[in-house]
């Protein structure tokens, strides 16, 4: 395993919680190259990414969005 379980890193699959609406997704965190929404990677440098990139189980993080800021709960680091 290159990845750890303890924080959110490359190559992390992580469980999110959206704090106002309760939606859950599991993401998966790439390199750019690697990035495709439609299979739930997405980049390191992706506002998303970036945003949850070090965060704990537990840890809430926000994201800047057009409509405004959104705040997520990471839930499982697998």
């Amino acid at each position: 395993e290159l990845h750890h379980t303890e924080k959110v890193g490359i190559g992390s699959m992580v469980s999110v919680e959206n704090q106002a609406t309760g939606q859950k997704q599991k993401l998966k965190i790439v390199g750019s190259e690697e990035a495709n929404i439609a299979d739930g990677k997405i980049s390191l440098r992706s506002p998303m990414g970036a945003a949850m990139l070090e965060k704990k189980k537990g840890d809430i993080f926000k994201v800047k969005t057009p409509k405004g800021e959104v705040a997520w709960k990471v839930s499982v680091i697998e």
